[in-house]
Parts: structure tokens; C-alpha cells; sequence
């Protein structure tokens, strides 16, 4: 029996040293206690698992493998009347105990500039503009002086609009004009599971910019900007308070250009409007504007039987219409893959082809917006029969109330 207690505790050693349980502390516990007449087992395993530590299930089954699969052992060394009873104790490893992974940042070289990008020359030059306060600072803030009123040069903007369009690669374009590299993150990426961890982890972003001279990018950026919460109830709603506030301070204090990508502005904190520079909208693009896109992404090595003239790039432009430059990107990616599977590599594309895709792709929108709508109707509908269950439910307890 020592023999099998020996291998067990091994093997369970072996399994928290990997990658999956390392989170995981176990204590085990073997005792012989006497076999329930009605219960002919002779091995009886208990634990906490499946409560509170989601990998310990998969830490049980893996056990429970290793042990059955030494039945006969553990009959050999057990009377006829006793039942092996195993109770495995899991825990989490606290916050010291394991060594929390170091979020790396990592900035990276711009991948387009704005000869890649089509938006209008409005919106370009917009953004060109608030560029300038870095562009020009020792002209503007020492020559002219400006350093008396507002001592850090920075430019902070939002780029907001429907999504696909643009505002991502507006902001490798960015860095790419100004020479630098770009620092690009999400929500995601701060939020930590442990409490109070995120605004270290906003700091350490805003100091990995500030060390690399890189533009920090702030991609789905409405969590951050949103107004702080009045009436906290819950941990989360703190730490996001705290996130945010952190945020401001850093703003105030970073001297370089952060970009924001949300996808409205209705809800931002008013703290967080006075620190942006400029609100730069990007919309969806023009009957022009999606001739443009089109054209950029068609290969140019992809085998046409002919030449795509200009009135058939003016004919996918009116059925691509509504559509973002993402959008679109995909409607020629779909086509490709369509034609593949259907013909092979020696496919030969023509203006059918991506006629037929660009219209799939408006049917498939067009669904998904009536599955969309018809969800919120339902809902809609739930909640004023809930509020009219309501009002009956208070109407027959008063009932009630007045007969007693």
C-alpha cells in the first residue's frame, strides 16, 4: 500500500507541474474505513473539485485515471470488508505563491501609411493638423511660448466611427508618419483578474511608450473612456473607477501621441474630453471611396479573364454600398475561397465572381440585422409584459390588502 500511496503522490506532483495545474495546491488524504454493506466499492474518492477552481475537474479526471487504473494493487492490500477512501483538498495558490506572468509590451514598426489608407483628405488633414503640436513643439511651446500655459506637449485623439473603417490602420499610419513605432492595445490586454492590478498594468503601457519614443494606441478604447461609475456596489466597479482615473492622471503626464479607437462619444467621462486634442469621425466610405478600396484589394496577381473595367468597379462599388473597407476586404477574400473549392488552383476570376460575393455578403448582413431586430423585439416585449405582470401582481396585493 505505501508502494501505491508513494506512486500516487508522485503523479499528482508530476500533473501540478504542469502548465495547465500550476494554479493549483492539493492536499490528499487516505484513510481505510469500513465498506458499506450496500456499497461494494472498494475505493471511495471525494473532493471539493468543480466549485470554485475550474482545472481541478480536469486535475480529478486525470486522478481518478491513475487510480483506477491500479484497482487490483489496492484490492491486494485491503480487507474484504474495508473501502479505500481518497479525499483530494484543491486551492488555489494565492496571488504570492505563483509568480504572476510580466505582461510584456512590445511595439512594433507601422505596417501602412496613409498612401495605403483611403479616407478623405478632410479627415487626413485633421489629423495631420493635431500632429503638428508634436511636430513643431520646440517651435510652439518654446519659441511661441505656449510651454507657459500647458507645460507637456501631447496629442491625444479619438478616432471614432462604425467599425472597419480605418481607424486602426489610420493609427499605424500615424506612426508611420511621425517615425516611430506603435504600442497597440485593448482593454483585454490591462484588465487583470486581480484587483488593483490593471492601473499597474496602464502604467507600465505608458511607460513602455514613453522608453521606445512610440505612439500609444488604445484599440476598443470605450471601457477606458467611459464615465466613472457614481454609486459603486461592486469590486469590478471600483477597479474600473480606478482604471479610469489612472488613466487620466497618465494623459495628463505623458508628453507624446495616444490615439483612441471607440466606436462612440456620447458616453465619455468629461474629464476625458477636456485631455483629447480632437474627436476625428470616420464613416463608412462613399460610392468614390469604395471604387478605391475595391481596386486596392484585388490582387494584382489574381488571373482575371479580362481587365475590370471602370464601370464594372462603379457597378461592385453601388452593390458594396453600406459596406466598411473591412467589409469589403472580406467580400474578396470570400470570393477567392468560393472559387477554390469549386474549380481548384487553376481558378479564373471574372466580374461575376465578385458580383455574386458582394451580394452574398449584403444578403448575409441583411439577415443577421432581422435576427438582430427580431431578438430585440422579443425583449422588448418580455420586459413590458414583465412590467405589466408587475403592476397586476401590486393591483392584487392591494386587492388582498383591502378584503383582509
Amino acid at each position: 500500500m505505501q508502494g501505491f500511496e508513494k506512486d500516487l503522490k508522485d503523479k499528482l506532483k508530476h500533473l501540478l507541474s504542469t502548465p495547465d495545474f500550476k494554479k493549483l495546491k492539493v492536499n490528499v488524504v487516505l484513510s481505510l474505513t469500513e465498506r458499506d454493506n450496500k456499497n461494494k466499492e472498494t475505493i471511495k474518492i471525494d473532493s471539493n473539485a468543480g466549485f470554485s477552481i475550474p482545472s481541478s475537474n480536469n486535475f480529478l479526471q486525470k486522478a481518478n485515471e491513475y487510480i483506477y487504473h491500479h484497482q487490483n494493487e489496492i484490492d491486494a492490500f485491503i480487507d474484504t470488508n474495508q473501502c479505500l477512501e481518497i479525499k483530494f483538498e484543491f486551492m488555489e495558490n494565492s496571488k504570492e505563491e505563483i509568480k504572476q506572468e510580466e505582461f510584456t509590451f512590445l511595439p512594433v514598426t507601422a505596417r501602412y501609411s496613409f498612401k495605403q489608407v483611403i479616407i478623405s483628405e478632410a479627415i487626413k488633414q485633421e489629423i495631420f493638423d493635431a500632429l503638428n503640436i508634436i511636430k513643431y513643439k520646440d517651435i510652439i511651446y518654446k519659441e511661441w511660448g505656449f510651454e507657459e500655459i500647458d507645460p507637456i506637449p501631447k496629442s491625444v485623439l479619438n478616432f471614432y466611427g462604425p467599425p472597419g473603417t480605418g481607424k486602426t490602420m489610420c493609427a499605424h499610419a500615424v506612426a508611420n508618419e511621425m517615425e516611430k513605432k506603435l504600442l497597440a492595445l485593448n482593454y483585454a490586454e490591462i484588465e487583470s483578474k486581480y484587483v488593483g492590478e490593471a492601473p499597474k498594468n496602464l502604467m507600465k503601457a505608458f511607460e513602455c511608450a514613453k522608453q521606445n519614443d512610440c505612439v500609444l494606441f488604445f484599440d476598443e478604447a470605450d471601457s477606458f473612456l467611459g464615465k466613472r461609475i457614481q454609486n459603486v456596489t461592486q469590486g469590478a466597479e471600483q477597479a474600473l473607477n480606478s482604471l479610469r482615473s489612472q488613466m487620466l492622471i497618465l494623459l495628463e503626464e505623458f508628453s507624446g501621441i495616444v490615439i483612441f479607437a471607440t466606436n462612440l462619444v456620447s458616453n465619455f467621462d468629461k474629464a476625458f474630453e477636456s485631455r483629447i486634442l480632437k474627436h476625428i469621425k470616420f464613416e463608412l466610405p462613399n460610392e468614390e471611396a469604395r471604387v478605391q478600396i475595391i481596386k486596392k484589394m484585388i490582387p494584382s496577381k489574381l488571373p482575371l479573364d479580362k481587365t475590370l473595367t471602370d464601370d464594372n468597379y462603379m457597378a461592385l462599388s453601388k452593390l458594396a454600398d453600406g459596406l466598411s473597407g473591412r467589409e469589403i476586404k472580406s467580400c474578396i477574400l470570400e470570393c477567392m475561397l468560393s472559387k477554390i473549392s469549386l474549380e481548384g488552383p487553376d481558378s479564373v476570376f471574372n466580374f461575376q465572381d465578385f458580383s455574386e460575393s458582394f451580394t452574398k455578403k449584403q444578403e448575409s448582413l441583411k439577415n443577421l440585422k432581422e435576427e438582430a431586430d427580431r431578438i430585440k423585439k422579443e425583449k422588448i416585449i418580455k420586459a413590458i409584459q414583465k412590467s405589466k405582470d408587475t403592476i397586476v401582481n401590486e393591483e392584487t396585493k392591494e386587492e388582498n390588502g383591502k378584503e383582509s
